[in-house]
């Protein structure tokens, strides 16, 4: 199943062994209430060093064609 996001946070632990990544979807909030935005928490991956190294190295090569 695909699921949307449009935002992230990253984290590393103090030993910089292993990386954490919440990936996030924002949108509106539309109560009376409250004109803000709400963030859900869509999914959360930890991964070792190598392994976020590698996601990195994959994530340039994918974009550095790109016109952003």
């Amino acid at each position: 199943m695909l699921q949307y996001v449009n935002g992230f946070s990253c984290a590393m632990d103090s030993e910089k062994d292993e990386l954490i990544i919440k990936l996030l979807q924002r949108s509106p909030d539309f109560t009376d209430d409250n004109d803000g935005v709400i963030m859900d928490e869509v999914a959360t991956i930890v991964m070792g060093k190598v392994t976020a190294q590698r996601l990195l190295e994959g994530l340039k090569e994918m974009l550095e064609d790109e016109v952003v």
